[in-house]
């Protein structure tokens, strides 16, 4: 991963990637995971149409996410291309997969209680377990 921390500080009550991130970033994020790649300008006109916004914010935010590694840029002429660093599900997966190692390091019996309480009344889920730990074990033989 190339990320230092995908995560500053995590917020159970928000929605989303507002768990993780400003709500702006995540606007961010959401577009440029549409459109796999854009400009700062691409951007701006995109959130534009749903709030008031200076095009030197999404510049400076977009410049950020580039910093945290979350984005990556290549000069195009005068502009800079923007492109995911992670795909939408590899970002989900690589934050869940911190988030859990941060809890699991620190509390682990009470996570993993908290976790077999979620699942115990979700036949679907119970099963997916099941196949998830067969797999595992079987990797090991």
């Amino acid at each position: 991963m190339s990320f230092k921390s995908l995560i500053g500080e995590f917020k159970p009550k928000k929605k989303g990637l507002g768990k993780v991130m400003g709500h702006l970033e995540a606007s961010i994020m959401e577009i440029i995971w549409d459109k796999q790649e854009a400009t700062v300008r691409d951007v701006f006109e995109t959130l534009s149409l749903s709030r008031d916004i200076a095009y030197t914010t999404v510049m400076t935010i977009m410049s950020r996410l580039a910093d945290k590694g979350m984005l990556n840029k290549h000069k195009d002429g005068i502009a800079y291309l923007y492109r995911p660093a992670l795909g939408r599900e590899e970002f989900t997966q690589s934050i869940v997969d911190e988030i859990l190692n941060g809890l699991f390091e620190d509390y682990a019996d009470a996570a993993f209680s908290h976790f077999i309480h979620r699942v115990e009344e979700d036949e679907d889920k119970i099963s997916e377990l099941e196949r998830l730990i067969k797999r595992h074990q079987n990797k090991g033989e």
